[in-house]
C-alpha cells in the first residue's frame, strides 16, 4: 500500500494540473443523462467514492472490454493496434487490440520509487525508463524492448542522462534511440551501443533546476532525421549520422505554454499547432512554410496533428479545450460539465478519429467525445473526488482505449460487429452483421484479407474466392457452397444488404483451415490462424 500511495504522489509532481476551462461552447452541447447506461464495475478507490459510473450515448457506443490494474502509469499504441502500459508492480504488459494479453514482464529500474514511462519507437521497440528524481544527483535507467518482450538492451540508473520525459526521447526506424546526456546529444543502435555524440547540441541539467533555464525537446521523423529546440527558440534538425542538418531563424510563437510539438506530414513538412494558429516549416531546409485558408488538408491531415479535416484544430490551452482556425481564432470552446475540478487528465496531446471528432480524458476520470461543433457525442463519466490520471488513445478499429486510476485499461467502441484476425483489426468496408446467430461480413474484404483473389459473376450471382489449392464457391440465396468442388450446406446463404454483398464469415475461415471464436461480451469475432 505504502509503495501505492508513493507511486500516486510521484505521478501527481510529474502531472501539471491546468487551471479550470473558461470559454463559450454552443447550445445543448452536453449529453442528457437520460441517454446512458450504469456501468456496474467493482473497483477500489480511496474514499469517498463516486457510485454510479455511467456511459452515455450507449444507444451508440458500449462498453466493449476491461482489464483491471488499480494504477496504470502509460499507455502507447504500435501501428497493428497493440496496446503498451506500465504499471505500479514494474511491469510492461502489452495487450492486443480485442483485450487479450500479448505478454507481461517485469523490469527493474534500479532504484526503488520507479515509475515506468514508455516510448514507441518508429520500429516498433518499447523504450522503458524511470527517473529517480527524488535522489540527489537524479538517475535515469532505460530498457529497449521488442515488440514480442524481449530485452534489447539496458542501459543501468546513470546521472549522466539529461533526458526526463517523453519529448526528451526519440526512437527511428532503425531502432536508434536518441536522449540528451551530460555530453551532449547521443544515439544508441538497436544493440545499445553508442552511434554519435553531438556534444554541440545540449539541454539544461535536470539535477540542476534553475527558473532561466529550460529543456529542449527531441523528435525523429519518418527518414531518421532529428530536430530540437534551442534557448533561442530555433529548430535545430540533425542527421542520422548526428551531423547538423539545418537551424532555423527564431520561432516567435513557441514560448513556455507553447512548446515545441512538431507533426512529421507525408510531404515533409513540419507542423507546429499552438494558441497563435498552425505554424509550418519544410523539413528541407527548415524555410517557413506559408499557410493559408487553400492549404493543402490532406497533407496537413497525414501528420496527425489534431484536426477536423475541414480546416479546424484542436487545442488544449491552460485547460480549455478549443477549436482554431490556422490563425488561431478560436472557433468554440468546450465548457466541461460542472462536476470537473482538474481540467485535463493527461499531458498528452489531444486525439482525433478519421472522422475529425476529438477525444480527451479529465483530471476526474471522465472522458469526453466531441463532434467538430464541440458538441457531446460520447461520454464515459466517472465524476472521482480525487485527482485521476486519465490517457486515451485510438485504434484503427474506431475504438477507444484508456487507462484510468483504479480501473485499470477500458475498451469503448461503437455498438457493432468486430472482426479480429490472431487478435489484430480486420477492417471491414462496411460493418459486419448478425442474422440468426451467423456473423455475415461483406465478401471482398473478408477474401481479400484472406488473401483470396477474388471473383464475382454477375449473371450467375457467384462468387469465388480462389488460392492455391483452394477454390471456394457461393451463389446468392444459396445454402450450397463448393469447397474445392465439394458441396457443403451453409447456416445462412450470402445476401445483399445495403448495396453490400455479405457471405457468412464462420464457414469462409474454417474453409480456409483457421478456428473462429465468438465474444459475445464485446461483440467481436476473433480469426485464429493457430489450430
Amino acid at each position: 500500500m505504502l509503495k501505492k500511495i508513493s507511486m500516486v504522489f510521484i505521478v501527481l509532481l510529474l502531472i501539471v494540473l491546468s487551471i479550470p476551462f473558461t470559454g463559450f461552447s454552443a447550445a445543448n452541447v452536453y449529453l442528457p443523462d437520460s441517454s446512458g447506461t450504469a456501468l456496474n464495475w467493482d473497483f477500489d478507490e480511496t474514499p469517498p467514492k463516486r457510485p454510479n459510473l455511467k456511459l452515455l450515448n450507449s444507444a451508440n457506443y458500449e462498453y466493449k472490454w476491461k482489464r483491471d490494474n488499480s494504477l496504470l502509469f502509460n499507455l502507447v499504441q504500435d501501428k497493428n493496434g497493440v496496446l503498451y502500459m506500465s504499471d505500479a508492480d514494474n511491469k510492461v504488459h502489452a495487450v492486443y487490440p480485442n483485450g487479450k494479453e500479448k505478454w507481461s514482464v517485469q523490469l527493474d529500474m534500479g532504484f526503488e520509487l520507479s515509475v515506468i514511462y514508455l516510448i514507441l519507437g518508429q520500429d516498433g521497440t518499447i523504450y522503458a525508463y524511470s527517473s529517480d528524481f527524488l535522489t540527489q544527483p537524479g538517475m535515469t535507467s532505460i530498457y529497449a524492448l521488442s515488440p514480442e518482450g524481449k530485452v534489447k538492451w539496458y542501459l543501468p540508473p546513470d546521472t549522466m542522462v539529461y533526458s526526463r520525459f517523453d519529448s526528451h526521447f526519440a526512437g527511428d526506424s532503425h531502432g536508434n534511440f536518441v536522449y540528451f546526456s551530460a555530453d551532449g546529444l547521443i544515439s544508441r543502435n538497436a544493440k545499445g551501443e553508442v552511434n554519435w555524440t553531438n556534444k554541440e547540441i545540449r539541454t539544461s541539467d535536470p539535477n540542476k533546476p534553475s527558473p532561466s533555464t529550460r529543456s529542449s525537446y527531441l523528435f525523429i521523423d519518418p527518414k531518421g532525421n532529428i530536430y530540437v529546440d534551442s534557448e533561442s527558440k530555433e529548430i535545430i534538425s540533425i542527421n542520422p549520422d548526428g551531423t547538423e542538418r539545418w537551424r532555423s531563424t527564431p520561432q516567435s510563437y513557441l514560448n513556455q505554454f507553447d512548446v515545441f510539438y512538431p507533426y512529421f506530414s507525408d510531404a515533409g513538412i513540419l507542423y507546429m499547432l499552438t494558441s497563435s494558429g498552425l505554424h509550418a516549416l519544410t523539413g528541407t531546409d527548415g524555410s517557413q512554410v506559408k499557410l493559408s485558408g487553400q492549404s493543402d488538408l490532406s497533407d496537413i491531415r497525414s501528420s496527425g496533428i489534431p484536426t477536423d479535416g475541414n480546416g479546424g484544430y484542436y487545442f488544449e490551452n491552460r485547460g480549455d479545450i478549443q477549436k482554431l482556425d490556422y490563425k488561431g481564432a478560436i472557433k468554440w470552446s468546450y465548457i466541461p460539465r460542472p462536476s470537473e475540478k482538474y481540467g485535463p487528465g493527461s499531458t498528452k496531446p489531444l486525439v482525433t478519429d478519421d472522422k475529425g471528432n476529438l477525444y480527451f480524458g479529465t483530471g476526474v476520470g471522465n472522458i469526453i467525445g466531441l463532434n467538430s461543433d464541440g458538441q457531446e457525442i460520447f461520454a464515459f463519466l466517472r465524476n472521482a473526488y480525487w485527482y485521476k490520471h486519465t490517457e486515451v488513445v485510438i485504434g484503427n478499429s474506431g475504438n477507444l482505449y484508456s487507462i484510468n486510476d483504479d480501473i485499470g485499461l477500458v475498451a469503448f467502441g461503437k455498438k457493432q460487429i468486430q472482426v479480429y484476425q490472431d487478435n489484430r483489426y480486420l477492417p471491414m468496408s462496411v460493418a459486419p452483421i448478425m442474422d440468426n446467430g451467423s456473423v455475415l461480413v461483406p465478401f471482398r474484404s473478408l477474401f481479400e484479407s484472406m488473401g483470396l483473389k477474388v471473383g464475382w459473376n454477375s449473371s450467375s450471382q457467384t462468387i469465388t474466392g480462389t488460392k492455391e489449392g483452394l477454390t471456394i464457391q457461393m451463389k446468392m440465396g444459396s445454402r450450397t457452397a463448393y469447397v474445392n468442388g465439394q458441396a457443403k450446406s451453409l447456416s445462412i446463404a450470402p445476401k445483399m444488404f445495403k448495396n453490400s454483398t455479405f457471405v457468412p464469415l464462420r464457414f469462409v475461415a474454417e474453409a480456409l483451415g483457421k478456428n473462429v471464436s465468438w465474444d459475445s461480451k464485446s461483440s467481436s469475432v476473433n480469426i485464429n490462424s493457430k489450430v
